[in-house]
């Protein structure tokens, strides 16, 4: 982080992104996407779950997309070893992406309409099994209301910050 362009006084709070690990972990996905890369912090922490999974015998990869060109700055090294950044639309990257899926991380364009068109074009690209993670699930009922259309179980977990201005927001689980 300190090499990058973003400078040394930066700080990251990892937040529900600790939460993306841990099911990532527990998952052990074969293939993961995330939309919406921005810097690459949420990147980096998926393709690190990715990392000790396959030092454990089940090897993932990580595909990010991405509609900014200059995002992911911060995937690269080790990290990059395990996946890519897909650039473009990440409708239109979803609908090429031809592998099934076996974890979905929803957190590029938050507007509910935008947010469930994606679970619309990966509904059938979703191994069995498959979980997705809707990133703003705080705000719209996109991905319930998917989960409900298409016979999956929804959960939500409350992300609450102490003491922080930033009031919270939570991970949207459906499998």
């Amino acid at each position: 982080m300190k090499a990058s362009r973003y400078g040394d006084d930066i700080e990251i709070a990892y937040g529900r992104r600790l939460g993306w690990y841990a099911i990532a972990r527990v998952k052990k996905p074969k293939v993961l996407i995330e939309t919406g890369v921005d810097h690459g912090v949420g990147s980096c922490v998926l393709a690190s779950a990715l990392l000790r999974n396959a030092a454990e015998g089940h090897p993932g990869r990580y595909y990010g997309t991405e509609i900014r060109p200059e995002a992911g700055a911060l995937f690269t090294g080790e990290y990059a070893t395990v996946g890519r950044i897909l650039y473009g639309d990440s409708i239109q990257s979803l609908t090429t992406f031809a592998e099934p899926i076996d974890m979905f991380v929803n957190d590029s364009d938050h507007s509910g309409e935008y947010e469930y068109r994606e679970y619309q074009t990966i509904s059938e690209k979703l191994s069995i099994g498959a979980i997705i993670l809707g990133d703003n699930a705080h705000v719209t009922d996109s991905l319930s209301r998917f989960s409900r259309e298409t016979g999956r179980k929804f959960v939500f977990f409350s992300e609450k910050p102490l003491d922080h201005w930033y009031p919270g927001a939570g991970i949207g689980i459906s499998f």
